[in-house]
């Protein structure tokens, strides 16, 4: 198990809150990031290693 720290970011991409979670791997920790991206931006860090960057997208 590994601790991933998903950050969520304000439009203009500076942090607003951060949460901790364990997962397996990558592809379940992104699985986990992915649920917050319709409300707000994310990255999701293992350490200093970047695993991923999802933003939200405007309403069409």
């Amino acid at each position: 198990m590994t601790d991933y720290r998903i950050y969520i970011l304000n439009d203009k991409g500076h942090i607003q809150g951060d949460t901790l979670i364990v997962s397996d791997d990558d592809a379940r920790a992104i699985e986990a990031a992915k649920r917050i991206v319709g409300v707000r931006h994310v990255e999701i860090w293992e350490g200093e290693r970047l695993v991923g960057r999802f933003k939200t997208t405007p309403d069409s």
